[in-house]
C-alpha cells in the first residue's frame, strides 16, 4: 500500500491484566480527528496491530469507569469487572494486500496472565477485494454509541480514495462498496493501530 501517512494518535486499547477484582487498564486516550489529519493511508512495510477484547456478554465494547490518570498524558488508567475475560493481540502485515500473520490471546486463569498462541484471529478484518491496492483507516469523531470509530477504504487508485473518505466523514451510511471502491467498518471497541518499523521495533506509525 502506498500513501501519505495521516498523523493522528492512534484511538487503541492496550489491555493490561493484573490480579485484582476490578482490573486496571491503561487506555489511550482518543485525539478529536478533524482536519488532514483525521485518515491513514496503509504503506508497503507497515504491520496492523489489533487488539480485540473478549467479553462473557459477548461484543467488543469495555464498559469501564475513568479511574486515574495513567504514566503519560496519552493514557488514563479505567477498571473493568467480571464480563472482561482478556483481549487478543493480532497483527496483519501491509504490502501489496493487507495479510494476518500471527494472534496471540491473553488471558487471566488462577490469578496469572496465560499467552496462547493462535491461527486465526477472533474477528477477521481486512478482507478487502482483489486488486484493492490502496487502503485507508478513517478516525471519525464518536457521536453516539450507534456511531463507529473507524472505517477502511479501499480502492484501485489512489484518486478515489478522497470522495469517498469526504462521503463517510459527511454521512456514515455512505459506507458501502460501491463500483470499484470498497468501505467497511471496524466493530465497535476493536483496536487498530498502523505500526512502522523504526530500527529494530515498531512504533505507531505517524
Amino acid at each position: 500500500m502506498t500513501g501519505q501517512v495521516g498523523t493522528l494518535a492512534a484511538l487503541g486499547l492496550l489491555l493490561v491484566l493484573d490480579g485484582c477484582t476490578a482490573r486496571r487498564v491503561p487506555v489511550p486516550v482518543a485525539v478529536a480527528a478533524d482536519g488532514p489529519r483525521y485518515f491513514v493511508d496503509l504503506q508497503d512495510g507497515w504491520r496492523l496491530r489489533v487488539v480485540t477484547p473478549i467479553l462473557k456478554s459477548g461484543g467488543y465494547r469495555v464498559k469501564a469507569e475513568p479511574s486515574a490518570s495513567g504514566p503519560d498524558a496519552a493514557t488514563l488508567s479505567v477498571a473493568v469487572g467480571s464480563d472482561f475475560l482478556g483481549y487478543e493481540v493480532a497483527y496483519y502485515a501491509v504490502g501489496s494486500r493487507v495479510t494476518f500473520t500471527s494472534a496471540e490471546v491473553h488471558r487471566q486463569v488462577d490469578k496469572k496472565d496465560t499467552v496462547t498462541a493462535e491461527e486465526r484471529p477472533l474477528v477477521l478484518l481486512f478482507q478487502l477485494p482483489h486488486g484493492a491496492r490502496y487502503v485507508r483507516l478513517i478516525y471519525l469523531v464518536r457521536v453516539s454509541e450507534a456511531d463507529h470509530d473507524m472505517a477502511v477504504v479501499a480502492a484501485r487508485n489512489k484518486e478515489e480514495l478522497d470522495p469517498l473518505t469526504a462521503q463517510v466523514r459527511a454521512n456514515p451510511s455512505a459506507c458501502r462498496n460501491v463500483g470499484r471502491t470498497f468501505c467497511s467498518w471496524i466493530p465497535d471497541g476493536i483496536a487498530v493501530t498502523p505500526e512502522r518499523k523504526v530500527g529494530e521495533e515498531w512504533a505507531p506509525a505517524s
